[in-house]
């Protein structure tokens, strides 16, 4: 069955049926839609601990008003917003949620992400290539090995990096691109997502310990988990705690490994990473640190981190 907008006719079947002594799941049926719509006009049309038909269809009406699609005066404006950040690569989920975060008072109008990708279909803007491109993955590499000698293991980690209530524990790993000689050092704090990329650099263990102590210079920096590549031999020059996951298992360094999927939304796999400046770097930290994450409730990194509160969607270039 399909999920479907009811009628003020449906309502007071409703009413009465529940009435009546019927189920969600029964009237459901009765109606021809899914249980799922009964569920949601349930949870929204209950006064005093009852359905009203009636006050169900008026604020249906109110949530039709509000909505971006419908919004007499307001829909141009949300959608230079909408486009603005699209341009700033961010999902029509980001940018849905964090609208309904920092966009408030009676002025305020909601769009739903469903809403975005409806109108990116409707409008065809040219800014569907800003999505991200989801592609099937392989099963996670299972490996028979244990640690490298010497390496302290992610499983002697202190509680409090597993919390994730408390800044300045990261994860670390690198990226590469054509060329199997230089890479990119990525690093992630745990409990804000926040991102630190160095600048392209010879994938020599030396040469990526003192990226890492840069990088990581004036943030709070308490340990690190890193992947077992070889370029992280010189780990103890680190300046900080490190340990290891277990080869093959990416999962834990979860935050790590999806943050290399976005990074490639800017440096593919093929990309000549000594091709690239300084300043491009900068800019792609700067876009991931400034994009409302889901997992975040909508804040950005650099909020989380820094404890800033939540700015209205500046429109930016």
């Amino acid at each position: 069955m399909k999920f479907t907008h009811l009628n003020e006719e449906q309502r007071y079947q409703i009413e009465a049926r529940l009435a009546s002594g019927k189920t969600a799941a029964q009237i459901a049926v009765a109606l021809g839609v899914h249980r799922s719509t009964i569920y949601r006009e349930l949870a929204r049309g209950y006064v005093r601990g009852r359905y009203e038909a009636a006050t169900a269809q008026v604020r249906a009406h109110r949530r039709r008003a509000k909505s971006a699609a419908n919004h007499p005066t307001k829909a141009g404006s949300v959608w230079t917003t909408v486009r603005a950040c699209l341009r700033q690569e961010w999902s029509p989920q980001q940018i849905s949620g964090r609208l309904r975060l920092t966009e408030t008072g009676p002025g305020a109008v909601a769009v739903s992400h469903q809403a975005i990708y409806d109108w990116l279909r409707r409008e065809k803007v040219g800014l569907r290539s800003r999505l991200r491109h989801h592609c099937p993955q392989d099963p996670w590499r299972v490996s028979s090995g244990g640690l490298p000698a010497g390496r302290p293991s992610i499983r002697k980690r202190p509680p409090e990096v597993k919390a994730r209530e408390q800044a300045g524990h990261w994860e670390g790993d690198t990226i590469r691109g054509r060329s199997a000689h230089h890479c990119l050092v990525t690093l992630v704090e745990r409990k804000s997502l926040y991102t630190r990329l160095s600048r392209p650099l010879r994938k020599q263990a030396t040469t990526v310990a003192k990226a890492v102590r840069h990088a990581l210079g004036s943030l709070p920096a308490l340990s690190l988990t890193l992947d077992n590549g070889s370029e992280f031999a010189a780990y103890t020059a680190m300046g900080l705690p490190v340990f290891f996951a277990d080869p093959g298992r990416p999962r834990q360094r979860a935050r790590n490994e999806n943050t290399n999927g976005l990074i490639r939304q800017y440096i593919p796999k093929n990309a000549r990473l000594a091709m690239i400046s300084a300043q491009r770097i900068r800019r792609i930290e700067q876009r991931l640190n400034n994009r409302p994450r889901k997992t975040l409730g909508y804040r950005t990194p650099r909020e989380v981190l820094f404890n800033l509160p939540p700015t209205p969607v500046a429109v930016r270039g």
